[in-house]
């Protein structure tokens, strides 16, 4: 469920930050998806250190990307810095995943969301004012989105990735 909830917020980050809407409403879906991870964070415990770390950043991040998407100000650098930050931890992520032999489609989705984060730090980071690169890195975050939609609903599907 929580990578349906994080592919969620990924994909509506992804469809504001690629132009496609500049409306205030994004900042309610994302509002409300992050609070339904940080709800089962906080309820479920995080499970172990990696997992509490990755629900609990991600539902952090979804509260930036709602507070930016509210402001209208997605060139913000304190969110490209935690931009950043999650994306160290979901390489983190990936390389405990795959030490620990999880299931792929989970390692997959932390290297996945570790480059999408390394995108987010450099367009809203490093390079703030270039609106072409901003678009890029939204329809890439959008794409990652879906993906994770797809891992998170892997099992239900039938669709078997095999270990890490």
């Amino acid at each position: 469920m929580e990578l349906v909830l994080l592919g969620a917020i990924l994909v509506t980050y992804g469809w504001y930050w690629g132009g496609v809407t500049e409306s205030r409403t994004t900042a309610y879906a994302l509002g409300l998806a992050s609070f339904i991870l940080a709800l089962t964070f906080a309820f479920s415990g995080g499970g172990d250190v990696v997992s509490g770390s990755w629900w609990a950043l991600g539902a952090i991040f979804g509260f930036l990307a709602a507070a930016n998407a509210w402001n209208e100000s997605s060139q913000d650098r304190t969110y490209g810095m935690f931009a950043l930050l999650f994306g160290v931890v979901a390489f983190f992520s990936y390389v405990y995943l795959a030490d620990a032999g999880a299931a792929a489609q989970y390692g997959y989705a932390a290297l996945l969301v570790g480059v999408v984060m390394l995108l987010h730090f450099i367009s809203a980071g490093l390079v703030a004012d270039n609106r072409g690169f901003k678009a890029f890195v939204g329809w890439m975050t959008l794409i990652a989105g879906a993906a994770l939609v797809f891992f998170g609903f892997a099992e239900a599907l039938g669709v078997d990735f095999g270990n890490l």
